[in-house]
C-alpha cells in the first residue's frame, strides 16, 4: 500500500505517524508495526470488527487472481504498493511471484521464468520487500512513488527485469484508496498509455456501498473520520466510480463486482460460493489495455 505520508505528529520511531502498512500488518498478525498503527487499528475496529478478516480475504483474493492471470499466459507482474509481506501464509495466501509460478511450469516440468517487481513508497515496506520478497532471481523491489509511473517504468533496474515490450499484469490493490480523485485518473491513464498492448490492470478498491445493513454508509464514514484524525486519507468509492476510472480499458467479464464474488462464479477457480468470513467490502475488476 503506498501513500503520500500522513500529516499526524505520531508516536512512532522517530515521530513518525501511522501507516496504514503497519496497521495491515498489525490486523493480520505481524509484528512490523508499532504503537501509533495497532492504536489505529484498534479504532478501525471497534467501528468495523470485520475489517481483519477483511483484510485476509483481500490477500486470498491477490493469490486467486494472479493464479488466474498465470493461466492466462501472464508471466511479468509488477505489484504498485506491495505492503509489507504477510506474516502468516497459513491461510493459504501466496506472494504474487510465489502465486503465479505455483501455476506456471516450463520445459520437462521446471519453473516458468516468472518475473515480478515489488513497489512501495514505505521505507519499511521497501526494505521488508528487498528482503523477503526480492531473493529470487525473477524478483525486484523498488522504492518508489507509484504516481511518478513514466519514471518507475524507467528505472534500469526495472527494465532490466521487465521486458516491456511484452504484456505485463499490474497489481493495483488497495491502493487507489489512499489516493484523491487527481492521483487516481492520472496513474489508471498513465498506466494504459505506457505499457505494453495486452497488459492487464488487476484493480482492487475499497467500496463506499458495501457494508451490509442500514448503519453502512454510516460505518464508511466513521471509518474515513479515524483515518483522517490520524492524517491519512481514505477515498472509498463506489462501482460507478471505478467503472468511470476504467473507461478507456477493456474491462474482462464480470466487469465490477465484489471481490468475494470474483472468484466465486467466473473462470478457473469458480469452485465455491463464497462464505461471509470472504467479505473484503471492496470491489474488484480486471482489464486489459487492448480488447481481447
Amino acid at each position: 500500500m503506498s501513500l503520500v505520508p500522513s500529516r499526524s505528529s505520531g508516536t512512532g520511531p522517530g515521530g513518525r505517524p501511522p501507516h496504514v502498512a503497519g496497521v495491515v500488518d498489525h490486523l493480520t498478525g505481524g509484528s512490523d508495526n508499532y504503537a501509533a498503527e495497532r492504536d489505529l487499528a484498534a479504532q478501525l475496529l471497534t467501528t468495523a470488527p470485520w475489517l481483519s478478516l477483511a483484510v485476509r480475504a483481500h490477500r486470498r483474493y491477490t493469490t486467486l487472481v494472479v493464479q488466474w492471470l498465470a493461466t492466462e499466459g501472464f508471466t511479468q507482474y509488477l505489484d504498485l504498493g506491495c505492503g509489507l509481506p504477510y506474516a502468516d501464509p497459513g491461510d493459504g495466501a501466496l506472494h504474487p511471484y510465489d502465486a503465479a509460478r505455483s501455476v506456471l511450469t516450463g520445459a520437462q516440468g521446471a519453473p516458468a521464468d516468472v518475473r515480478t517487481v515489488y513497489v512501495d513508497n514505505h521505507g519499511p515496506a521497501y526494505g521488508h520487500a528487498n528482503t523477503m520478497l526480492a531473493e529470487e532471481r525473477g524478483t525486484l523491489a523498488v522504492h518508489a512513488d507509484v504516481r511518478r509511473t513514466a519514471e518507475l517504468l524507467a528505472l534500469p533496474s526495472v527494465t532490466s527485469k521487465l521486458d516491456l515490450g511484452r504484456p505485463v499484469a499490474v497489481l493495483a490493490h488497495d491502493l487507489l484508496p489512499w489516493m484523491g480523485d487527481h492521483d487516481a485518473v492520472d496513474l489508471i491513464n498513465d498506466l494504459r498509455r505506457l505499457l505494453p498492448s495486452g497488459s492487464a490492470l488487476s484493480l482492487t478498491h475499497a467500496a463506499t456501498d458495501l457494508v451490509p445493513g442500514p448503519e453502512g454508509e454510516d460505518c464508511i464514514r466513521t471509518l474515513s473520520a479515524i483515518y483522517a484524525e490520524a492524517g491519512i486519507g481514505f477515498h472509498p468509492r463506489s462501482a460507478g466510480h471505478l467503472r468511470a476510472l476504467l473507461n478507456r480499458w477493456s474491462v474482462q467479464a464480470p466487469g465490477v463486482v465484489r471481490t468475494e464474488l470474483w472468484g466465486s462464479g467466473y473462470g478457473p477457480f469458480a469452485q465455491r460460493a463464497p462464505t461471509p468470513g470472504d467479505f473484503t467490502g471492496a470491489y474488484a475488476a480486471i482489464a486489459l489495455t487492448t480488447a481481447p
